[in-house]
């Protein structure tokens, strides 16, 4: 099971690659057909919203770390992490992420749920 959750956060590492993030096939295929997003903005998407946003996205990097990943169920992951982009070698827009994973028929695996909060910077 240790393996599986790997290959999980290696799925969702994918998401953060503009050559996947652009792919129709790969994104078709890899967001469950009910995904919805609770965006970073504050703005709630579908899987259709997501697809047309993210063909259009301009590239970039996303890093993240500090991955946490428990099932839920046999079939269903939750998996947590930090993201963030770097500018002038700073880390931003740091983002406590959130996604829930779906093993379907096909014994393959669906991300059906993801939410984006914005990091609070600490106070100084």
């Amino acid at each position: 099971m240790k393996n599986e959750l790997k290959h999980i956060i290696e799925l969702e590492k994918k998401l953060h690659a503009s050559i996947n993030r652009q792919n129709m096939d790969f994104l078709i295929g890899i967001l469950h057909a009910d995904f919805f997003e609770f965006c970073r903005s504050g703005v709630s998407t579908d899987k259709a919203d997501t697809l047309a946003s993210l063909v259009e996205e301009l590239p970039k990097q996303i890093y993240s770390e500090n991955y946490t990943a428990d099932y839920l169920n046999e079939n269903t992951v939750l998996l947590t992490y930090l993201s963030f982009e770097f500018k002038n070698n700073a880390k931003i827009k740091q983002t406590n992420r959130s996604s829930i994973w779906l093993k379907n028929s096909a014994n393959q695996w669906q991300l059906r749920f993801h939410q984006g909060t914005a990091k609070k910077s600490p106070s100084k």
